[in-house]
């Protein structure tokens, strides 16, 4: 497995330096990825916060919680 991880990051390296060297408008493609990253990293919290609070309604906790 840590073959293919290294082999990733080999090929992700090349596709950033073939993308710098081939595209003219560079300040797209950063501008892009940008908004992806910060998009995936904000759909990503809000599935978090969703599990949690799921998390805690199952098992009963919180600040909702009986006392008995």
């Amino acid at each position: 497995m840590n073959t293919l991880r290294g082999l990733g990051a080999c090929a992700v390296l090349a596709g950033i330096a073939y993308t710098v060297t081939k595209v003219t408008q560079v300040d797209i493609v950063v501008l892009g990825f940008t908004c992806l990253a910060v998009t995936v990293t904000l759909v990503s919290w809000m599935l978090s916060i969703k599990r949690r609070r799921h998390d805690r309604r199952a098992a009963g906790s919180g600040r909702r919680a009986r006392r008995t």
